[in-house]
């Protein structure tokens, strides 16, 4: 009876993890950015772009053609992606953590941003995102 139980336990998680991951809505998100860094008086302009959010592309990324950016971490708990990316250019580098979560139409998520540029001491950037479901990807 002991092992029947723990066998449905199992299924059950499973079955919640899958089902809160499937509520990531694949398609075109807009994505909004508030960004302030460490040490500076004054926030920047929040900026906003588009990207289309799939399964296994779930990071929103503001593309910068100046560095390569890789996704190395990235895990699904329920409907929230943690990860982990580091972008690589000619001034230097970023490493940046954070945590996006879906629910539907919506996210919201956060990251943190360290930038080791050559020449600069390291600045640290804290990210505020929100987003919204604009519709299926463009063809």
């Amino acid at each position: 009876m002991k092992k029947i139980l723990a066998v449905f336990a199992v299924f059950a998680l499973l079955g919640w993890s899958v089902s809160a991951w499937a509520q990531l809505k694949e398609g075109l998100w807009e994505f909004t950015t508030k960004v302030e860094i460490k040490g500076m008086p004054k926030t920047m302009p929040a900026t906003t772009f588009r990207q289309c959010v799939t399964k296994s592309n779930p990071v929103p990324q503001n593309k910068d053609k100046n560095y390569d950016c890789k996704i190395t971490s990235q895990k699904f708990s329920g409907n929230t992606v943690s990860y982990a990316m580091e972008c690589k250019g000619s001034q230097g580098m970023m490493q940046t953590t954070g945590k996006t979560t879906y629910t539907g139409n919506t996210m919201e998520g956060d990251s943190t941003t360290v930038f080791k540029i050559k020449g600069q001491p390291q600045m640290q950037m804290a990210n505020k995102m929100k987003g919204k479901y604009i519709g299926p990807c463009p063809k």
